[in-house]
């Protein structure tokens, strides 16, 4: 799994216009190949005042999406005023670890 994540420093003037703008975005993303889900997340501390995660099979299907059509026009929805007064920071991760299920570098393991 590969796990994208931006984190957004967004004036306090433009945050509930921010909020509104995701709980209202297009989901071209959602039947994208490869797309598992995204999070928008509100840090209860640090600087960013908002974190957006997006969980993909694998980073192929997180690139192939950035460069598809689906991207180019939920991007271009994006509020640009709000965007240009914000700061943003992205990070990428494999996730080597997941909960809610077995990991593959746990299954030969499980013929020990």
């Amino acid at each position: 799994m590969f796990i994208f994540i931006s984190h957004l420093t967004i004036p306090v003037a433009d945050q509930g216009e921010l909020e509104r703008h995701f709980r209202e975005r297009a989901r071209l993303v959602d039947a994208f190949p490869g797309f598992l889900y995204l999070q928008l997340l509100k840090p209860q501390a640090g600087e960013a005042t908002h974190t957006f995660l997006t969980a993909w099979r694998d980073r192929d299907a997180f690139r192939a999406y950035m460069r598809s059509a689906e991207h180019a026009t939920s991007h271009s929805r994006e509020p640009a005023a709000i965007m240009s007064r914000s700061d943003v920071r992205h990070e990428a991760f494999e996730v080597l670890m997941d909960s809610r299920a077995q990991p593959e570098w746990l299954a030969d393991a499980s013929t020990l």
